[in-house]
């Protein structure tokens, strides 16, 4: 419960200060990507290949957009199989994740443009042994990756991401994707 609200309330407070900018300073951006997750779940010996589809949205705080804050949404596209602790073979999907982010990146007026995340993830997942079980993972997530501008508005991203990392779990991502800024 404690992660929902945490992860509400910084999706509170990323969409809250895109409505606070001023209006001329206002420009965000949107993006979809291809994911590659490994996931290994908890209590696992071994991890699980899967993917997803990823939606993203965001608001510049600067004209230079160097600083933003971004909100995430993907929806999972596949399963694949682990071991847990038992030696015990499974399959895992997952089922959805969202998060919100702060995005600090070098100036618009290059054209490759690297740069770095910090925010939360919500991972949520299904995991079938013996039966089906939901279990959510969320975490503090770091990342970091490059923009590659194509046209004026529009770009390509690849970029890393772990989304989360307890003693027991572990999420990252490595994203392929396109976007567009307005």
């Amino acid at each position: 419960m404690k992660a929902v609200l945490r992860t509400l309330a910084v999706a509170g407070l990323t969409l809250g200060s895109l409505i606070a900018l001023p209006a001329q300073a206002q420009s965000g951006y949107v993006t979809m990507g291809y994911v590659l997750s490994d996931l290994e779940p908890k209590r696992a010996r071994s991890s699980a290949d899967v993917d997803a589809l990823q939606f993203g949205f965001g608001g510049w705080f600067n004209p230079e957009q160097t600083f933003a804050a971004e909100g995430r949404i993907a929806l999972g596209l596949g399963d694949d199989t682990f071991t847990n602790q038992n030696g015990i073979r499974g399959k895992v999907e997952i089922d959805r994740y969202y998060g919100g982010y702060l995005r600090a990146q070098f100036p618009n007026t290059v054209p490759v443009r690297p740069y770095g995340l910090v925010g939360v993830t919500r991972v949520e997942t299904t995991e079938k042994t013996n039966g089906s079980r939901g279990r959510s993972y969320s975490d503090v997530s770091l990342g970091f990756g490059v923009d590659v501008r194509l046209d004026r508005n529009i770009f390509v991203t690849l970029e890393y991401l772990r989304a989360t990392d307890s003693s027991s779990s572990e999420v990252t991502n490595l994203t392929l994707g396109i976007g567009g800024r307005f």
